[in-house]
């Protein structure tokens, strides 16, 4: 393993309990975190922090997941984050429904954590090259 520094992710995760698991599963592949609890503070976050990826959350206080990625996806500056949706909304029209805001991936709950970090590389490394 190279010194290059890991990317940063911004976690927008109301569940106090998901968000420790995430970030130490995430932190522990040489991730930084920044951890939101509500879809405010995930879109102050993103516009202060400009994360490399969000990990965003469907069911959230204060604003919705789908209205966080929507606002991201409007402004010049977060726009080109990278959003994977996280969420125990796992019809087919709730996973098109994320789509069509704006996110690269969509992951129902429960997850497998080997897939979400294989996923969060896959789309990293789909970004960066772009």
């Amino acid at each position: 393993m190279t010194d290059e520094k890991k990317d940063t992710i911004l976690i927008v995760e109301d569940t106090p309990e998901t968000l420790e698991l995430l970030r130490r599963l995430i932190e522990k592949e040489g991730y930084a975190t920044i951890l939101a609890n509500d879809g405010e503070k995930g879109v102050q976050y993103a516009m202060k922090y400009a994360p490399d990826l969000i990990l965003l959350d469907r069911l959230l206080p204060k604003l919705p997941g789908l209205q966080v990625c929507r606002k991201l996806k409007q402004q010049e500056t977060s726009a080109k984050i990278p959003i994977i949706f996280l969420s125990v909304l796992d019809s087919e029209k709730d996973i098109v429904d994320g789509l069509k805001a704006g996110a690269e991936d969509y992951i129902t709950k429960p997850f497998s954590p080997d897939e979400l970090l294989a996923r969060i590389e896959r789309v990293l490394s789909r970004c960066i090259a772009k």
